[in-house]
């Protein structure tokens, strides 16, 4: 599929319950809403910048993928000496990685202030709600105005 509608309505259904129950953010987003730009698609998506950060934290905190797979593409070594072999099978848990104190300040923190800057000061691959890379997922965009859409 596309896109899911399962995960975005399960993120939605999340981010509704996350903004009920936080005052500040609750009023930050009416306050945003009420002042963007809807004539279009393309400028309410600019006018929604709180409005996506906190869907950014939701998918952090509870991604719709709790792990992901990959197969790797030649044999690698790791830093500790573990070969791993060609078109060996790796499990990774996007879960662990989006709560991991090495990667994030304060890691349990509902906090959607931290996207304020965008993902420059994000550790490559340690924020996966979307997967990354070639195999990105096709839908995310769509997923992300779907979202925006709803709360407007």
């Amino acid at each position: 599929a596309v896109v899911s509608t399962q995960s975005t309505g399960k993120t939605l259904a999340t981010l509704f319950v996350r903004i009920i129950r936080d005052e500040r953010v609750y009023s930050k987003i009416c306050e945003e809403v009420r002042s963007a730009d809807i004539s279009s698609l393309q400028s309410m998506d600019k006018s929604l910048k709180y409005t996506e950060m906190v869907i950014l934290e939701v998918l952090r905190l509870h991604p719709t993928l709790m792990r992901g797979i990959r197969d790797t593409v030649k044999t690698t070594t790791l830093a500790n000496g573990l070969e791993i072999p060609k078109k060996t099978l790796i499990f990774f848990g996007q879960l662990v990685l989006h709560k991991h104190p090495k990667y994030w300040e304060k890691p349990l923190e509902f906090y959607p202030e931290r996207w304020e800057s965008g993902s420059k000061d994000i550790t490559p691959f340690t924020y996966l709600p979307f997967v990354a890379g070639p195999r990105v997922c096709m839908g995310k965009h769509l997923a992300m105005m779907t979202m925006k859409m709803s709360i407007v």
